[in-house]
């Protein structure tokens, strides 16, 4: 069985975050993407905009999806949307990546986003059952201007001082066997969307897949190598996917 949780947030209520253009649509392609599983074989929630708030997000990915899944099950978490990096308000020192949900608010990140380095942890540990769960973001957290990304004001704040703290990387991230994070781009990089191709790049070459391939899975190493060199190729090198974490399967169902 394979279980999809897909987020696309282009509008936030704050307006003092910027809209995005083709998060949504990126959500909702995935989500046709995983349609061509069976339906006996596949479950998806879609969460879009408005109800793309963290309470919807947490309650279920963190509450609803453990109780769904079952032993040898694959899990497929996407999120399209902006990232921001962000410092601890009482604790300046401790910066940390998040995930900005519909509700997320500009001045207060910390308490109302999604943070990778916690909440994303505590979501892959409780999700102890299936063989493989695939987390795929197509946001970027450098908080730099033109991509999916904005700077937090505490971290923006601090950056006055004598000495900006560093981000936990990706890649130090004890993730569990089984468990893998595909990004949109490195850590200083951001995560571009085109009008020409109607969604953001990255997500843009991950719905075409990795090309003819055989049976009934796909090797997610294999997906990544192709989507990878299609993003750099583009860009010409400014975004480059990155993948983290291990396992020992690494196979997704045949969606392409």
């Amino acid at each position: 069985m394979l279980h999809a949780v897909l987020v696309g947030v282009d509008r936030y209520l704050d307006p003092g975050i910027a809209s995005l253009r083709y998060a949504a649509a990126d959500a909702v392609a995935m989500a046709e993407l995983v349609s061509r599983v069976e339906p006996a074989e596949r479950e998806i929630t879609l969460l879009l905009d408005a109800d793309a708030t963290r309470r919807n997000v947490v309650m279920e990915i963190g509450e609803r999806l453990p109780r769904a899944v079952a032993p040898g099950d694959v899990v497929l978490i996407y999120f399209a949307a902006h990232g921001s990096p962000e410092s601890d308000p009482a604790d300046p020192d401790d910066v940390a990546r998040y995930l900005v949900a519909h509700d997320t608010e500009l001045d207060h990140v910390y308490t109302t986003g999604i943070t990778m380095e916690h909440q994303l942890q505590s979501w892959l540990a409780r999700l102890s059952g299936p063989r493989l769960v695939m987390v795929v973001i197509d946001a970027c957290f450098s908080g730099m201007a033109g991509g999916r990304t904005f700077e937090g004001p505490t971290l923006r704040r601090r950056r006055e001082g004598t000495r900006v703290p560093g981000v936990v990387s990706l890649k130090d991230l004890d993730l569990g066997e089984g468990r893998l994070i595909m990004s949109a781009c490195g850590e200083h990089q951001v995560a571009r969307e085109f009008a020409s191709l109607g969604h953001g790049v990255f997500t843009h070459y991950l719905l075409r897949g990795p090309g003819q391939v055989e049976g009934a899975t796909v090797g997610v190493h294999e997906l990544y190598e192709k989507v990878a060199g299609a993003v750099r190729r583009h860009t010409k090198g400014r975004q480059v996917p990155v993948l983290n974490g291990r396992s020992a399967i690494p196979r997704l169902p045949r969606l392409w």
